[in-house]
C-alpha cells in the first residue's frame, strides 16, 4: 500500500487569509498605536462607533464579531478614558447606545488619517477593475463561509 500524502495547510485558501490578516495586523499594531495611543481592537471599536453614531452594543458585537465580553471590558476602559458614552436604551434597559466624546471623535479622526492612508496603499497595489473585482471575490468567498457554519 502507497503512503498517504496529507494535507499540506498553508496551501489552503483559509490559511493564506489567515496570514493576510496577521501580516496586515502586525503592520496596524505598529501604525495605529503610534498615531493614536491605542491599541488596534480599540480602534475598532472606535471606528465603528464613530462611523454608526448612536450603535447598539448588540450591533457593535455583531459587527465586530468578537468576544462579547471582550467588547464589554473595551468599552468599560473607553468609557473610563472619557472616550465613548454609554447611554441606555429607554425601549430596551437592557441594551444602550453608544456615541464618541469630543476626546473620542479627535482619536476617530486621527486613526481615520491613518487607516485612509494603509488603505490607499493597499488599493494602489491594483487597477480600479482589478479591485472592485477582489472586493466581489471577497464578497462572494464570505458568502460561502457563512454557508459552511
Amino acid at each position: 500500500m502507497p503512503p498517504r500524502k496529507g494535507v499540506d495547510v498553508t496551501q489552503n485558501l483559509t490559511f493564506r487569509i489567515i496570514q493576510l490578516a496577521s501580516t496586515l495586523g502586525r503592520s496596524a499594531a505598529s501604525a495605529i498605536p503610534d498615531a493614536t495611543g491605542m491599541s488596534v481592537p480599540q480602534w475598532r471599536v472606535i471606528s465603528v462607533i464613530g462611523s454608526r453614531p448612536g450603535i447598539s452594543f448588540r450591533t457593535l458585537v455583531q459587527i465586530l464579531e468578537i468576544d462579547k465580553g471582550w467588547i464589554s471590558r473595551t468599552l468599560t476602559k473607553l468609557q473610563d478614558d472619557g472616550v465613548v458614552t454609554a447611554t441606555p436604551d429607554p425601549a430596551d434597559k437592557r441594551q444602550f447606545t453608544l456615541e464618541l466624546t469630543a476626546a473620542g471623535r479627535e482619536l476617530h479622526h486621527q486613526g481615520s488619517r491613518v487607516s485612509r492612508m494603509r488603505q490607499k496603499q493597499l488599493e494602489a497595489e491594483f487597477s480600479d477593475t482589478e479591485y472592485q473585482a477582489l472586493l466581489d471575490l471577497l464578497d462572494r468567498l464570505q458568502a460561502a463561509a457563512e454557508k459552511l457554519e
